[in-house]
């Protein structure tokens, strides 16, 4: 079993959460990357493949019904190496959605736009992990 220590610990620079009208929220991650993105066009194109949806079931929280929970993704290219990522949701923020944005979201960006550079200022490797050499 490994061990582990203090410095294994890396803080990141979460983004605040924006609460805009009809009880919407996002929040608005900036990515660098290692290589030219494509044109705005094509990155909407991209942004609109990596929706994510999650069920919380009435059973499983003790709710009176079954929620969907989406999550949305914008690209908005800034420069040819760097974009902001907006993650929003069409409701108040829940854990699955504040989660896959810090751990699912930066993976499944980097499968297609390729290797990320930076996240919010901090090193890819602060952001994603390979938890198997762990």
């Amino acid at each position: 079993m490994k061990k582990y220590d203090a410095s294994m610990i890396k803080v990141i620079n979460i983004p605040q959460l924006q609460i805009l009208e009809n009880n919407k929220c996002c929040r608005t991650y900036n990515y660098c990357f290692n290589h030219p993105l494509p044109e705005q066009s094509e990155l909407d194109k991209i942004a609109d493949g990596l929706e994510q949806r999650y069920l919380l079931s009435k059973e499983r929280y003790e709710i009176p019904e079954d929620i969907e929970v989406a999550g949305y993704v914008s690209i908005e290219r800034l420069t040819d190496y760097e974009a902001n990522i907006i993650y929003s949701t069409n409701q108040p923020e829940e854990t699955c959605i504040y989660m896959s944005a810090l751990y699912k979201l930066p993976r499944e960006i980097e499968k297609v736009l390729g290797t990320i550079k930076s996240i919010q200022g901090d090193a890819r490797e602060d952001w994603i992990r390979d938890y198997k050499n762990i």
